[in-house]
């Protein structure tokens, strides 16, 4: 955005909104700044042990959370029932031939000609749920479990699960064979207005994760004003950890090894309770 056209922005808001107004917008654009991408935390975790694993994205969108990966030589499964989105993350990822897309949607159900659903508000609220009054049935979509995938692959290790499915975070775990497959990193999303109509809510989310041993980490945003805009991050905290707002959402960053939770914490700035 050129000089101009920022400074014709700034005159907007301050006109729509007042100096308070105005004020709060700078400051939620500086806190968004301090924030650190979560998925860049954990990649930089796995890098100072200059480790190539494999690694599951699950909601990949755009593929932008996958590339780090992908550069750094890992195996990398990802999957992006969109077709809008999927044209994207193809183009983003085909110069690494160790990315393998996959068109399926995951769940705990594998399941033909599923409702798929897409909103003109933003490209990244694409879901299996309508939980906007934006979201039009826009395909149908087959679902699979990361089970009968890793049975298809003949795949037995998992280092990093990353899920982003606005909202189908708990069923994609729950279509885990935990017995068979345990990941050593897990960034799921939370946001109980999309999951309380499916079920669960945070706290599940997380008691879930810690019942199957893993050490949990909360990345705490502010509730959402619009999608496909500008969020407001809050902080890390550790798990158990009650949300400041009700109406808040975030990420669960979640590892069941002693060590990488140490520098996980390290990272985040934060004590082991």
């Amino acid at each position: 955005m050129g000089i101009a056209k920022k400074i014709g922005t700034a005159f907007k808001i301050l006109k729509q909104k007042g100096l308070a107004g105005f004020w709060h917008t700078v400051q939620q654009k500086i806190v968004a700044l301090t924030c650190t991408d979560e998925n860049e935390i954990i990649f930089d975790v796995f890098q100072s042990s200059a480790y190539t694993g494999v690694m599951c994205d699950v909601g990949a969108h755009h593929g932008y959370s996958l590339i780090p990966f992908a550069k750094a030589g890992w195996q990398v499964f990802a999957f992006e029932p969109d077709p809008v989105n999927r044209s994207h993350l193809l183009e983003n990822s085909r110069i690494y031939p160790t990315v393998q897309v996959d068109d399926r949607a995951v769940s705990d159900k594998v399941e033909e000609s599923i409702p798929f659903f897409t909103s003109k508000e933003s490209s990244g609220v694409s879901s299996l749920s309508a939980f906007l009054p934006s979201h039009e049935s826009s395909y149908t979509v087959s679902t699979t479990t990361l089970d009968v995938f890793f049975q298809e692959r003949g795949l037995t290790r998992l280092d990093y699960l990353k899920i982003d499915t606005e909202g189908f975070d708990l069923m994609v775990l729950k279509g885990l064979a935990w017995e068979k497959v345990k990941p050593s990193v897990i960034l799921c999303e939370f946001e109980d207005a999309k999951t309380q109509k499916l079920g669960y809510t945070y706290q599940t989310l997380a008691d879930y994760l810690v019942a199957k041993g893993y050490h949990v980490l909360v990345s705490e945003w502010r509730p959402i004003v619009r999608y496909g805009e500008q969020h407001s991050w809050r902080g890390y905290f550790t798990y158990p950890h009650r949300l400041h707002d009700e109406k808040a959402w975030g990420n669960l960053i979640a590892t069941n090894d002693d060590e990488v939770y140490r520098k996980l914490l390290r990272k985040c700035k934060l004590k082991a309770v």
